[in-house]
């Protein structure tokens, strides 16, 4: 295996077969220290049966895999240097949040008080932190168990769709939480997810998984560049001078005047290039935001498989 000290986890040819059933094939992937980095696929393409692997649930048929340089023959010293959340956070209902998380902070020696408080506070359960879990919100419960995973102080963060069965606004707090994890913690954070949207809001790079092969891998700005053309809206004002302007640009392939932004075709390689050209004329822009292209390079990707 190559770069073993730069990537937080790195597998080389992961095969796990159940019965006849070949889960994952061949599956080498690389996640950079200090990434968000999104796994994404189908339900059933494989994504939890490496998570599993990885945490030591499991056990691959076949292949090799390093956690923080580790290689996983010290499988043992592994597990305590990584944070997981697996499937949907589940705790004692009828204790308290913080009761909870002493509990199982207990276990492994990190029961301070003031370290599990400020764990609470960074999930945003401090006010909470003495009520019973039951009285939770669905949303409440995966950020506990955010903060379970965090207990042990962890460089790398494994979570299995840590947003499934959160309403909008829990989802939100979800992103907004493992983006300040990452930033205050100097965490990896290594996610599992099959919502395109949530992946593209939050993650620096992203691996892709169909029927348990790995499609493709890499810095979601690396990927977008073999896309082609792409979408972008535009808030522009005066929007007739900027509407003129796109119109007539050789880099914009469409141009449409929606009820409130401008919407706009251009070949990825050219969007700089034309927000140049853009901020010198007489406008003021509001916002450009590319629009779905994680969508757009996901079915690509699947429609290779």
């Amino acid at each position: 295996m190559n770069d073993l000290m730069n990537n937080a986890i790195q597998t080389e040819k992961i095969n796990k077969t159940f019965g006849t059933i070949r889960a994952l094939q061949n599956v080498s992937l690389s996640v950079r220290k200090g990434s968000i980095f999104g796994f994404l696929g189908p339900n059933g393409a494989g994504k939890s049966t490496l998570i599993r692997i990885l945490t030591g649930l499991i056990h691959a048929t076949s292949g090799n895999f390093a956690i923080l340089g580790k290689r996983s023959k010290h499988h043992y010293q592994l597990r305590r240097e990584i944070g997981a959340l697996v499937d949907r956070a589940d705790f004692y209902k009828q204790l308290s949040g913080y009761n909870n998380l002493k509990l199982l902070a207990r276990m492994s020696g990190h029961d301070n008080e003031s370290h599990l408080n400020e764990i609470l506070s960074q999930v945003g359960l401090y006010d909470r932190r003495h009520d019973k879990v039951k009285t939770y919100s669905q949303g409440m419960k995966q950020r506990l168990g955010l903060g379970q995973a965090l207990i042990g102080d962890p460089k790398l963060l494994i979570l299995d769709e840590p947003t499934t069965g959160l309403d909008p606004i829990g989802m939100l707090e979800m992103r907004e939480f493992i983006r300040k994890i990452a930033a205050e913690r100097d965490t990896t954070i290594f996610l599992s997810s099959h919502l395109l949207h949530e992946v593209e809001e939050m993650c620096t790079d992203i691996a892709l998984i169909f029927n348990g092969e790995l499609a493709a891998q890499g810095a979601i700005r690396d990927l977008f560049q073999h896309l082609g053309e792409i979408t972008m809206d535009l808030d522009v004002e005066p929007s007739g001078v900027a509407e003129t302007f796109l119109a007539n640009n050789d880099l914009v392939l469409a141009c449409e005047k929606m009820t409130t932004t401008l919407k706009i075709k251009i070949a990825y390689e050219n969007v700089p290039e034309l927000l140049r050209q853009l901020a010198a004329q007489p406008v003021n822009i509001f916002s450009a935001s590319q629009k779905n292209q994680l969508e757009a390079f996901f079915m690509a990707q699947a429609e290779r498989k």
